[in-house]
């Protein structure tokens, strides 16, 4: 048995405790607004639903095809940042959103462009974003946990969670982050995966641009296009999707936020149970009410950095 467990989940629950505290200080009345700037893009990156990805060993450090996955992770990105241009856009902040936040290859991407790495942080896979940017853009997205036959499926953590309900309506990474995009009034305007995600979208915002790269047969097997066919789809769908941008409004969930987390491990679920406004629901889910999309963004940090038991 391990000694710091303890301590570690003690961590987790005083940091828990000061959650809202520090979220109230974030929302002080009184605050002002920003204007949006025409052109200011944040684009959020993720690597599941890039072209080609389909096995683990393309999405980790140890991985044979890693290496290979962050060159075309990063050529999608660039590809979204040459589209956007052609449509418009000025200026640009990217969310290195998959793993450990380290994989674009940053010495690959124009000089104009800032970046945002590491993990955690408050917004994950949103970190950046405010209410300057005209629109968002989502690269290599995939579908959510409850999504059957999508490839590398899952919500935040497939390790750890079974699935994320917001208002009772199950979301994924997608949606999720449209929701932070859309509590700052910014609209996401394209996404690029495999079919599900791109439908799951689709779905939740009528008119977003999507761009399939690959048909899913399976969880880790697809119908793939090439890198440069995938990269061509998705520098024209963004430039296509920026010249429509007014007629796709943000998408917003309404507040208060009825949250309902899954987890895979009981253990997981009676521990999330002990942050104040969380309940325990069933066996394996636990549920609360939070004020918005930000507190909710922040407490899903917690919940995902919980340990397997010893």
């Amino acid at each position: 048995m391990r000694t710091h467990s303890k301590p570690l989940k003690t961590q987790v629950f005083l940091l828990a405790m000061s959650f809202a505290a520090v979220a109230a200080m974030l929302h002080r009345p009184g605050a002002q607004a920003s204007q949006p700037q025409p052109g200011k893009i944040f684009i959020s990156v993720d690597m599941e639903g890039v072209t080609g990805v389909v096995q683990p060993p393309q999405l980790g450090p140890s991985g044979f095809e890693y290496s290979k996955a962050r060159e075309w992770m990063t050529a999608e990105l660039n590809a979204a940042i040459a589209g956007a241009k052609a449509g418009g856009a000025t200026s640009f902040v990217v969310a290195d959103s998959h793993g450990n936040a380290q994989n674009l290859l940053i010495d690959q991407v124009p000089p104009d462009v800032q970046i945002v790495r590491g993990f955690p942080r408050p917004l994950g896979m949103m970190q950046g974003i405010d209410d300057t940017f005209a629109a968002a853009i989502f690269i290599g997205y995939h579908a959510s946990e409850m999504t059957a036959g999508a490839v590398r499926g899952h919500t935040f953590s497939s390790a750890k969670l079974l699935g994320v309900t917001l208002n009772g309506t199950e979301v994924s990474e997608g949606m999720f982050n449209a929701a932070i995009a859309g509590h700052f009034g910014v609209p996401v305007l394209f996404v690029s995966g495999d079919r599900m995600a791109v439908e799951q979208m689709q779905k939740a915002i009528p008119g977003i641009t999507g761009a399939v790269v690959k048909e899913p047969y399976g969880y880790h097997s697809a119908l793939t296009v090439t890198p440069a066919r995938g990269q061509e789809m998705i520098r024209e769908g963004v430039r296509s999707a920026l010249v429509k941008r007014i007629a796709i409004p943000p998408y917003q969930v309404k507040t208060p936020i009825d949250l309902e987390v899954g987890f895979k491990l009981t253990i997981d679920a009676e521990v999330a149970s002990y942050i104040p406004g969380m309940s325990r629901a069933g066996a394996h889910t636990v549920r609360g009410t939070l004020p918005d999309i930000l507190q909710i963004s922040r407490l899903m940090r917690v919940v995902t950095s919980f340990e397997p038991p010893s």
